[in-house]
């Protein structure tokens, strides 16, 4: 079975006003499609249509006046807050990006795909049960985890790679003992969460787990991190699938991240994960894009996410 790839034209509708200038632009995804299709598996990769889920299945997530916020900016120029500005149509990409993650999980259950990348904007993990923040105004992997565990999934790893710490997905899932959530990110960044004492609540405990990381940390330390802690706290959680927040701040050339990983460390920590998934969850692994602002490093990493990805379908 191929690798899935999702992307939609209205990912670039979610723009920033000309008079501010924001580092989650459309060009991102321009950048990595360009290169995408230059690849020799480009026409390999299965590329599924975006089924729109309803307004139900958001609440499943968000609260119903989170998702009345989202569409109350229709037609409008704005900010969420300091760090998220919102266009006209913005609330398309977001609603799109949304569905992005169930229509994966509807292309895997079909036998249609091994396991996917969602190329999508905008980010989603900072958007908490009812708080747009950081870029994010929708929770995309929380979505599709609440998917899946509607569709009978019963045991869910979300793992965030990303260089700040996915403080949303953490919350909605922070009381829930079956979504384990892992992070590892740099600290102290925004959002200043993500201690290794956050270990979940009430029968949740024990299913959150954090890694943070001081700036200028490189590949080496991620590597010894994921082969020493992360995938045995993945093979003893023994999940059904594997969800991964990959942001690529954490590139040594973002100009928002403080840390020090190359595009081969990012292709080695895919690999990893892909390799503990071929034993613990027959290879089932969906991933998001979150963060990655360098344009050059983005497009790269996402390549070599891709074709790692590709690799073991």
């Amino acid at each position: 079975m191929p690798t899935g790839l999702i992307f939609s034209e209205t990912f670039l509708y979610h723009n920033s006003n000309s008079q501010f200038p924001h580092y989650d632009s459309p060009d991102r995804l321009l950048a990595c499609m360009e290169l995408l299709q230059k690849t020799t598996y480009f026409s390999l990769l299965h590329k599924p249509e975006i089924k729109e889920i309803s307004i139900d299945s958001l609440n499943e997530v968000h609260s119903r006046n989170h998702i009345r916020k989202i569409e109350s900016s229709k037609g409008k120029k704005g900010f969420f807050d300091p760090d998220t500005p919102f266009t006209e149509k913005s609330w398309i990409s977001a609603f799109k990006a949304a569905s992005s993650g169930t229509t994966m999980v509807d292309a895997l259950l079909e036998g249609k795909i091994k396991n996917g990348f969602s190329l999508l904007r905008p980010p989603g993990h900072h958007a908490e049960g009812d708080r747009i923040m950081g870029f994010c105004l929708l929770n995309n992997i929380a979505i599709t985890a609440k998917y899946l565990q509607i569709q009978g999934f019963k045991k869910i790893f979300i793992l965030d790679w990303d260089v700040h710490h996915g403080n949303g997905t953490q919350e909605i899932f922070y009381r829930d003992a079956n979504v384990f959530f892992l992070s590892v990110h740099q600290f102290p960044f925004y959002p200043m969460t993500g201690l290794p004492t956050e270990t979940g609540e009430g029968i949740g405990i024990g299913t959150t787990q954090n890694f943070p990381l001081q700036a200028e940390t490189e590949d080496y330390t991620y590597i010894r991190i994921f082969k020493n802690s992360i995938v045995p706290t993945i093979e003893k959680f023994s999940p059904d699938i594997i969800l991964i927040s990959a942001g690529f701040d954490a590139h040594k050339n973002d100009p928002l991240g403080g840390m020090r990983v190359s595009t081969q460390g990012f292709e080695e920590l895919t690999r990893i994960i892909l390799e503990c998934a071929k034993y613990t969850c027959e290879g089932r692994v969906l991933s998001f894009l979150e963060g990655g602002y360098d344009l050059e490093a983005l497009s790269d990493c996402v390549e070599a996410h891709i074709a790692v990805l590709q690799s073991f379908s």
